[in-house]
């Protein structure tokens, strides 16, 4: 008897895949050592990234738990009550483990993880961007290529657009920053402080919090957008675009987080030298598109208001804004593209066309 609770204890030790079978509680010297054969508690359905949580409604006093992936022989929790994330789908067989003493009771529960909307979202995250070779400005930091030219940015799956000329003193498209500052450079009423200042944005942050990274983009239309194919998609036609992944994958737009910038924000409450304070009727929008597969651009768009007084007050945000675009569909670009009732005709917006970015999300369609 004593050999054969040897090796079967030896077995419950190194994997629990064999608790169909009797499950001995304890190993000991004495050949009465008590065993249980493991009692199934159920099963519990779930999602990928949603919270599991079983409670046994067991609580005995001094009594250890340990729940047990029976698959990987994993522990996975050493509370009474289980509360654990599954990321992935799939069927997990659990044990829960029960000491008191030198006794031992095992529960068996079964979870079923399916796949949950956001299963194969992909959402940029800036938090691990290495800004710590970045240029110093305005008491945090931008992108040490802001002013390279012929280099991009990239940032998980996403590629973005960047023009910069340095003997012009020149970039557009966009950079990253983490500056918190979000106050008006233009107290003398001109637009002088500006181009040493504009690197912030009025959240003080990204969508994570004040001095996170987030991405700035400023609109160079003049050269760009006004010349370009509006059917045909075409980088270098285009200033403010983001390519999502390359040719071997595909996704659907999902959302988009924006912010205004400080330069426009503080320009359309008071003007700036060149933009006029808003009055009643006036707005400054930002439109995003998208681009098929094709390298079309899509007919539809998205509008979304930056400042807007078109009712009885102004109204401009200084939080992060969440725009769903998910009616662009399936997208190998977004782009950007600003408008503002404060214009010269022919020589574009007074308003600084700066704005800010972050968290943008889309869904990888799975292959078939």
């Amino acid at each position: 008897m004593k050999k054969q609770l040897t090796r079967l204890s030896t077995f419950l030790l190194l994997g629990l895949t064999l608790l169909t079978a009797n499950t001995f509680v304890s190993c000991s010297n004495d050949d009465n050592v008590p065993y249980s054969i493991p009692t199934p508690r159920g099963s519990v359905a779930s999602v990928t990234f949603d919270e599991v949580t079983i409670d046994p409604a067991l609580n005995n006093a001094g009594a250890s738990y340990r729940w047990i992936n029976n698959a990987t022989q994993e522990v996975l929790s050493t509370q009474s009550v289980f509360k654990y994330t599954f990321n992935t789908p799939g069927t997990y067989s659990l044990v829960l483990s029960e000491q008191q003493g030198s006794s031992y009771n095992y529960y068996t529960y079964t979870v079923v993880v399916g796949k949950s909307y956001n299963y194969n979202y992909v959402t940029l995250d800036l938090s691990s961007f290495n800004l710590s070779d970045g240029e110093d400005r305005q008491g945090g930091k931008i992108w040490k290529d802001t002013y390279t030219s012929n280099v991009l940015f990239k940032s998980q799956i996403f590629t973005f657009a960047h023009t910069a000329e340095k003997s012009w003193n020149y970039w557009d498209g966009f950079t990253v920053s983490n500056i918190k500052d979000n106050a008006t450079h233009s107290n003398d009423g001109s637009s002088n402080g500006w181009l040493d200042s504009q690197w912030g944005a009025m959240p003080k942050g990204g969508v994570k919090g004040e001095g996170t990274p987030y991405v700035v983009g400023y609109w160079g239309y003049y050269m760009k957008d006004w010349q370009a194919d509006e059917t045909i998609f075409d980088e270098k036609q285009y200033s403010n675009w983001i390519k999502i992944g390359d040719k071997t994958d595909s996704y659907n737009a999902v959302s988009v987080s924006l912010a205004n910038h400080p330069w426009p924000y503080w320009g359309n409450l008071n003007g700036d030298g060149f933009a006029t304070k808003f009055e009643k009727g006036d707005y400054f929008t930002i439109t995003i598109k998208g681009v098929d597969k094709n390298n079309k651009v899509k007919s539809n768009s998205i509008t979304h208001y930056l400042a807007d007084y078109r009712g009885d007050k102004l109204i401009m945000s200084k939080e992060w804004e969440k725009i769903d675009i998910s009616s662009l569909g399936e997208v190998s670009y977004i782009f950007f593209q600003l408008d503002s009732t404060d214009e010269l005709p022919g020589f574009g917006p007074n308003t600084a066309v700066y704005f800010c970015v972050d968290a943008l999300t889309v869904d990888k369609i799975e292959k078939k």
